[in-house]
């Protein structure tokens, strides 16, 4: 594994470790920084659909870095962040230094840190 991947995965934990400290899910909704959340309910089923179709796809196909790619941006529409990092873990492993897979991991710690400063005030 070379520096950049390295670097990804450890990022990948940071960010799963903050969220996992917050307890519960994160409130997508209300508190995500530049993550566009469905809001339409045919649209949440539509991606949750998809979501299903994807899991399955890289259940046979692993290898499949643009199945994974499309999952983890799935995960993160519907705020289920703890598997968008999962997500974009696997296709950074696939693909160091993969652009997206970076952009999506500042924006998994911009949530992560947004939440962080959020249960800090409510203390």
């Amino acid at each position: 594994m070379n520096r950049e991947s390295l670097v990804l995965v450890a990022t990948a934990v940071l960010v799963v470790g903050l969220i996992a400290a917050g307890g519960a899910w994160y409130d997508a909704r209300s508190r995500a920084p530049h993550v566009a959340v469905p809001t339409e309910a045919a649209e949440i089923a539509a991606i949750e659909t998809r979501v299903r179709q994807l899991q399955a796809s890289v259940a046979q196909e692993p290898a499949d870095a643009a199945a994974w790619r499309e999952l983890g941006r799935a995960y993160m529409a519907l705020g289920r962040f703890l598997e968008a990092v999962e997500a974009w873990s696997v296709v950074a492993e696939m693909r160091p230094g993969d652009r997206e897979a970076a952009a999506a991991f500042a924006r998994l710690d911009d949530i992560a840190s947004a939440r962080g400063r959020h249960e800090d005030q409510g203390r």
